[in-house]
């Protein structure tokens, strides 16, 4: 099984994400076209543009009326100077489509026909949400609960380097702190009860 550090970046960019691994790099408004892998593991968004971003008043994802937020909130909760926008995770899923299905979801839930990717929806209101960069790492044959360890190790390796979580990543974490590979990281517990019921 492939360690923490793998999946770790040496900077939360594009070109960090390339040199850990990270595949796909395509727009999410082209997810439809691509083909994200059906193994369980990570998947990663950007906002490569250096200008401020623009908040839209309604969320794209319709579905719910609760998916829209205060713009006010959206300005104050974005993460000045960082590029990924949110870090999700994959399991395997009963029929073991595991990437491929969770972003089939979000496109889904971005395009206002489902609400079965509640994690990172802030991005919809995103004026450019559908330029956005989403990028993956597959963890072949990795069980449930180690996904889950593995996207809260890289969500507190963030919040280290930021003081915060990714702009859309929305669920508070518990940190410990540890020594890994010469740089000062702190991983979450996660609660296992709280993630069966919450994948990504």
């Amino acid at each position: 099984m492939e360690s923490f550090s793998e999946y770790a970046p040496a900077t939360w960019s594009r070109r960090g994400l390339e040199d850990a691994g990270y595949l796909g790099f395509c727009r999410f408004g082209a997810l439809r076209e691509s083909r994200p892998p059906t193994d369980p593991g990570i998947y990663v968004l950007l906002r490569e543009s250096d200008s401020a971003p623009v908040f839209l008043d309604q969320s794209l994802a319709t579905k719910r009326e609760s998916f829209t937020v205060d713009v006010a909130l959206l300005e104050r909760e974005w993460v000045p100077g960082a590029q990924v926008v949110y870090i999700g995770k994959a399991t395997a899923g009963r029929n073991h489509d595991g990437i491929h299905r969770r972003l089939k979801q979000y496109r889904r839930t971005g395009d206002g026909r489902a609400d079965n990717h509640s994690g990172g929806v802030w991005i919809f209101q995103l004026a450019d949400a559908m330029d956005l960069t989403v990028c993956w790492k597959a963890a072949p044959g990795a069980d449930d609960g180690r996904i889950a360890e593995l996207e809260h190790a890289l969500l507190a390796d963030f919040v280290h380097l930021y003081g915060r979580l990714p702009f859309a990543n929305r669920v508070p974490l518990a940190f410990d702190w540890v020594v890994h590979t010469g740089r000062l990281r702190f991983y979450a517990q996660p609660s296992l009860q709280k993630l069966r019921h919450c994948d990504g």
